[in-house]
């Protein structure tokens, strides 16, 4: 994602001193930074790793359990989808968004959308920062990092973002026409979240298993 941070202003972001990072990265647990020049510059990406790492770290895990889980695909989905639950539920210890960098991400994928708010997965604060939040930015890195090219991240995101769109308002049409509380369609769009998905899950895990003969195991994991 987009780099534009010192070390130092990282770690102001994460509350950590720079020592504590250098460290996580010689173990492996952060990926390295992008270097201009002489100096090495940092992104919401690594702003949403440390996060992870020191929200695991609270729940009692060592920076070596830490390495396994959040390198391994199965056991880090099941970090994400715990997080995710967290999120919705409001208990989350992890901040829910990270600053990321128009400019740079327009240089990795110059093909994005002119208005890169327009789907809902990035928005501005009242500085006008973009920011995003901090499960994709985190997840889209670790999928980068495993070798899937930027543009096809990218593009999961965006396409995952517009079919939402489109369900949402076909959604809302239904529940005006049906309920006159906006509390209620409120709570009502909650629960057909979580019917979308599931079945979102469980149709994009058996077509993306589907050439190697996997069909998914059916359990929804947020």
């Amino acid at each position: 994602m987009a780099e534009g941070m010192t070390v130092t202003e990282l770690g102001d972001a994460v509350g950590m001193t720079p020592r504590n990072i250098r460290a996580y990265q010689s173990k492996g647990l952060l990926f390295p930074p992008l270097i201009s020049g002489r100096v090495a510059m940092y992104s919401g990406a690594h702003v949403a790793r440390l996060h992870l790492i020191a929200s695991l770290q609270r729940e009692g895990f060592t920076l070596a359990a830490i390495g396994r889980l959040i390198e391994t695909p199965g056991s880090y989905t099941a970090i994400v989808a715990d997080r995710r639950r967290r999120f919705r539920e409001g208990s989350s210890d992890i901040p829910p968004t990270v600053p990321i960098s128009e400019d740079r991400i327009r240089e990795l994928l110059p093909d994005l959308p002119e208005d890169l708010t327009d789907t809902g997965l990035a928005w501005r604060d009242d500085d006008g920062q973009l920011l995003s939040h901090t499960l994709l930015v985190g997840v889209g890195r670790m999928l980068a990092t495993q070798g899937i090219p930027l543009h096809v991240v990218s593009a999961l995101q965006l396409d995952a973002a517009r079919a939402a769109t489109e369900l949402g308002t076909f959604l809302r049409g239904h529940l005006e026409e049906l309920l006159s509380d906006p509390r209620g369609r409120s709570d009502l769009a909650k629960v057909a979240v979580q019917l979308s998905a599931t079945a979102f899950e469980i149709a994009f895990l058996a077509a993306a298993g589907a050439a190697d003969g996997g069909t998914g195991d059916g359990e929804e994991t947020g």
